[in-house]
């Protein structure tokens, strides 16, 4: 006969036992299904670097208003690069409409400062010879100055050329919709000016901005 305690005992061994070899069960079992269905965890990265580009470039690059003179009995004749009415007291044609085109082709927006050569006596000669320029908005919001912006001429108005750089536009925007300005030009030519062919080069720079 066993007694009551072995048989206690032995029960007690049993369901420890029966225990165990679940839990080794369970845990083997788990171990199989990860391997089985590929159920693992990882990660990775994936990284890129972008650049940023400053560049502007004149779309249209030249003015040319041709060969002519001052009409007889005026003292002056005034030339523009709007699309009409652009010569007055003389017989110049202007060869290029509206200006000098210049357009951020860049990643990002910039701040444009321009500068020529020559100021209007040098450039012209003569009595009370006049060399202006002003910029404009070929696309809406390109130049975004707010009456020219902190430290930048306004926008829409003439001011004489001269050889030092002159802050134009506080923000020149790169966006594909708002990315192109002009540049327009006044000259009054009085009867005494320079002859021959007469110019300037107009220089424009560009720094970028957040």
């Amino acid at each position: 006969m066993v007694s009551p305690k072995v048989l206690t005992f032995l029960t007690v061994v049993l369901i420890v036992l029966s225990i165990f070899s679940i839990f080794l069960v369970y845990r083997s079992s788990k171990d199989l299904f990860n391997v089985i269905s590929g159920h693992v965890t990882s990660t990775g990265e994936a990284n890129v670097t972008v650049e940023t580009v400053a560049s502007v470039n004149f779309t249209t690059s030249g003015i040319n208003w041709g060969s002519g003179r001052v009409n007889s009995g005026v003292s002056s004749a005034g030339l523009n690069t709007f699309a009409t009415n652009n010569v007055t007291n003389g017989n110049w044609t202007l060869q290029t409409l509206g200006g000098l085109r210049l357009q951020n082709l860049g990643n990002v927006n910039l701040t444009l400062n321009l500068s020529g050569t020559k100021t209007a006596a040098n450039f012209i000669g003569g009595t009370s010879p006049s060399y202006k320029w002003n910029i404009s908005n070929v696309e809406a919001s390109s130049c975004l100055n707010s009456s020219g912006g902190t430290d930048a001429l306004s926008l829409n108005l003439f001011y004489d050329v001269n050889t030092s750089s002159a802050l134009f536009c506080g923000r020149f925007q790169f966006v594909d919709s708002a990315d192109t300005i002009r540049i327009d030009f006044n000259l009054t030519i009085p009867s005494d000016s320079l002859t021959g062919t007469l110019n300037d080069v107009i220089t424009a720079t560009a720094f970028a901005v957040a």
